[in-house]
């Protein structure tokens, strides 16, 4: 699939903000600094933590679905204008981190969005093999899941700041349906797929029970005439009430684009997330 490449959003420049306030302070070896007592509990000395968010965040998917074997045939179509999806989606997320090894982390975690709609259509549309006339009742829904799943090695370590980088994964599967019940119309299609995203990771501990992170993950390229990119970024700030209890506030922005000239599934899908965030983390 293919569309115009946008810009890198600018949430990655937190991370090198919170690298060169690290380079300032006096790095210890990590064994040395693991085996030491005078560790503060922060995100950084964690070895295992659990976050439940909840996100409040914009969405308007865009989508072509184009008749098989017949590329950029379909309409363009905004899922909250043509469809009736709401531009605004309130969803739960979970993440779960294991660190091994003091330096190495391995993150998971998942969310799903699902939209649906039914709307009288205010001009005629291609949507997959069908062809919907204006004034047609439409009913609709879109479905995303994503399984992130992340390695990081932090190459900057020290009890006020952390900074790794490594691959992340994301394991997609993305549902599309359009039916008219009263012309027994429909069409449904799906895409599932895994995609590997270069990451980065950070912790500034700001003071004994405050601190700062920062993640960003972002991929695009073309293959076999599909264009696709990628974008997960988060940001928050966290108070730790107890040494294992934290609650916090933050920033997500996730969003996809895939868009394929292909004879075998050819369309467009593009999806983006953003909004506030806010959680609950228990770790040791």
């Amino acid at each position: 699939m293919s569309h115009t490449p946008q810009k890198m959003p600018g949430l990655p420049a937190l991370v090198i903000t919170l690298a060169v306030l690290a380079v300032a302070r006096p790095a210890q070896a990590v064994d040395a600094f693991f085996d030491s007592d005078a560790q503060t509990p922060s995100p950084i000395t964690d070895y295992f933590s659990l976050r439940v968010s909840y996100l409040h965040a914009s969405a308007d998917p865009e989508l072509r679905l184009d008749p098989p074997g017949i590329p950029l045939a379909g309409t363009n179509l905004s899922g909250s204008q043509d469809l009736g999806f709401k531009s605004v989606e309130n969803d739960g997320l979970a993440e779960l981190m294991f660190r091994l090894r003091d330096r190495n982390r391995i993150t998971a975690d998942f969310f799903e969005l699902d939209q649906s709609g039914t709307r009288a259509l205010n001009r005629s549309i291609v949507f997959g093999d069908q062809f919907f006339t204006q004034g047609d009742v439409v009913s609709s829904s879109l479905q995303w899941r994503v399984m992130g799943l992340r390695y990081t090695y932090a190459f900057i370590q020290n009890d006020r700041f952390e900074l790794g980088a490594g691959v992340g994964l994301h394991l997609m599967d993305l549902d599309v349906r359009g039916s008219d019940p009263i012309r027994f119309a429909s069409y449904e299609t799906s895409i599932a797929g895994i995609l590997p995203t270069p990451a980065l990771e950070s912790v500034w501990r700001v003071t004994q029970k405050i601190a700062l992170t920062a993640r960003a993950e972002y991929l695009r390229g073309t293959l076999n005439e599909t264009f696709g990119s990628l974008g997960d970024f988060h940001a928050d700030a966290q108070y730790r009430i107890v040494p294992n209890l934290s609650v916090g506030a933050g920033y997500s922005l996730v969003e996809l684009k895939l868009n394929s000239i292909t004879l075998s599934n050819p369309g467009l899908v593009g999806i983006r997330l953003r909004g506030p965030e806010a959680f609950v983390r228990v770790s040791f």
